[in-house]
């Protein structure tokens, strides 16, 4: 949610900065209280549908964004200026976690019923049968991101999750991206409909409507992923409601790296791994690497200085994303007393900033630790020197909580176990020599952190563990088997 919708959203290509397609209307109040009616009907049926109608649901909604997926590519690389090869794979990845999810429930994992048998003995051994299981949680608001318009948007992995679970989903579209949103959602209900499913996923446009259905008594939970001070807001929503609701966030994250001088063997090699990982995607992934912390004199800061000046400009994401990003990187500046090291400039219209990075000592950092939160979320990175592992242990501990970490040194390297012990505290993913842009889903993942990287530390975005946060605990104690397994 990093800026304000008018009544109405229109796409923008973020190469030209021109508006073009169709304009979007703000959901009004009558829309929503329909939707909503219709979201609770579809969680009724949704829920009670056997798991093999939910995986052939959920396998036919992959099947469809593959068979559409050239058509999805071009109109999705129009409104972010993301390219077509990175949105090719990034629908692969979308509807592999929507299968895995489908895989997953068909297996019994995350729902199948846990036995615990009658004991016949005196307390406090002895106890009756219980059967545990987890149910869904009923409707689910998720708000769609901008940096991933097919992955963590409406058909993203909070969507997927929570329909496995089975709950119903309004999804709120991204303004950055209201055409990609509307053909995903459109190939996805149709799919839904066909099957017998109407209302289970449904679809929204505007800050005020997805306020809105956030407030509503029908939801039972929300999802989100953006900015810290949008996110933070939708969470405080979600608490003061007088029935409060869980809500999952994904917040802004400043991601530390730290480089011991036995991690840089080659620092011409590290100085091209660190900015490929800095400026993919125009530096606008959640897991960028946002602060790297190298030994001071270590060769590797003139190779990053050399090479940043021969990387070119890319696309924001919006207008509202480069302004945001600009002003952090003054701010920075300023804070630090530190000249912005930049790349190449595109002065063709669009919206476009030059790579960059600021480089600093660890005794100005310390001097000023508001700095290390300060998220440029787009191409530029802070570099920091530092002297002592003493010092860098207390500006790690200063740090907010994060999604990942990396760290690059040698295994019989003595400060390895201490670095490393610092940094998972503050973050969910630590990284053994390797960058942190790049999530896998699959069942090992942990994609949240600390606040603000999440607002529930527990769960994770990414991965199957991501289908738990919409599912909750009942046991039923003493319960004939004929009804329970009506139950459950």
């Amino acid at each position: 949610m990093s800026e304000r919708e008018t009544m109405s959203t229109q796409s923008i290509n973020p190469r030209t900065g021109q508006a073009f397609g169709p304009i979007f209307a703000e959901t009004n109040a009558a829309e929503i209280a329909s939707l909503i009616e219709k979201a609770q009907v579809g969680f009724e049926l949704w829920s009670t549908a056997t798991v093999a109608q939910r995986v052939e649901a959920l396998q036919g909604i992959a099947d469809a964004l593959d068979a559409n997926i050239a058509d999805l590519v071009e109109i999705a690389d129009l409104e972010t200026g993301l390219g077509v090869p990175r949105l090719t794979g990034e629908v692969g990845r979308t509807t592999f976690q929507i299968r895995e999810f489908a895989r997953a429930i068909s297996e019994g994992r995350f729902i199948s019923p846990e036995v615990d048998p009658f004991v016949d003995a005196p307390l406090p051994v002895g106890h009756p049968e219980f059967i545990r299981t987890l149910a869904p949680l009923g409707v689910v608001v998720v708000f769609g991101a901008n940096n991933f318009p097919f992955a963590f948007s409406v058909l993203g992995g909070d969507t997927a999750s929570a329909l496995a679970a089975g709950c119903a989903v309004i999804a709120k579209a991204h303004p950055s991206h209201p055409q990609t949103s509307t053909k995903v959602f459109s190939l996805a209900k149709s799919v839904l409909e066909t099957l017998g499913f109407p209302g289970v996923l449904s679809l929204i446009h505007g800050v005020d409507a997805g306020v809105t259905v956030l407030q509503s008594p029908v939801v039972s939970a929300g999802a989100f992923t953006g900015s810290k001070k949008g996110g933070r807001a939708l969470f405080d929503i979600a608490q003061s409601r007088p029935t409060p609701i869980p809500f999952y966030g994904e917040l802004g994250s400043v991601n530390p790296v730290v480089a011991l001088s036995s991690g840089i063997s080659d620092p011409k090699a590290f100085a091209t791994a660190y900015l490929d990982s800095l400026l993919l995607g125009n530096g606008q992934f959640c897991t960028n690497p946002s602060i790297l912390f190298v030994p001071e004199n270590s060769p590797v800061l003139n190779e990053i200085e050399s090479q940043i000046s021969e990387r070119k400009p890319s696309p924001f994401l919006s207008l509202a994303t480069k302004t945001l990003h600009d002003e952090n990187r003054a701010r920075l500046s300023h804070l630090l007393s530190s000249p912005v090291i930049a790349g190449q400039e595109l002065s063709d219209g669009g919206f476009y900033s030059s790579p960059a990075v600021l480089v600093t000592d660890l005794a100005k950092v310390t001097a000023k630790p508001e700095t290390l939160e300060v998220e440029c979320f787009g191409p530029t990175g802070l570099v920091v020197t530092y002297s002592n592992i003493a010092q860098l242990i207390l500006a790690i501990a200063n740090l907010e909580g994060a999604l990942s970490a990396s760290i690059f040194a040698a295994a019989s390297d003595g400060d390895v176990v201490t670095v490393c012990s610092a940094l998972s505290r503050k973050v969910g993913r630590l990284s053994w020599n390797a960058w942190p842009t790049g999530v896998a889903v699959t069942i090992g993942q942990q994609h949240g952190g600390p606040y603000p990287a999440s607002t529930s530390l527990l769960h994770t975005s990414v991965g199957l563990h991501a289908i738990t946060r919409f599912l909750r605990p009942v046991a039923l104690q003493n319960f004939p088997a004929e009804v329970a397994s009506k139950l459950i």
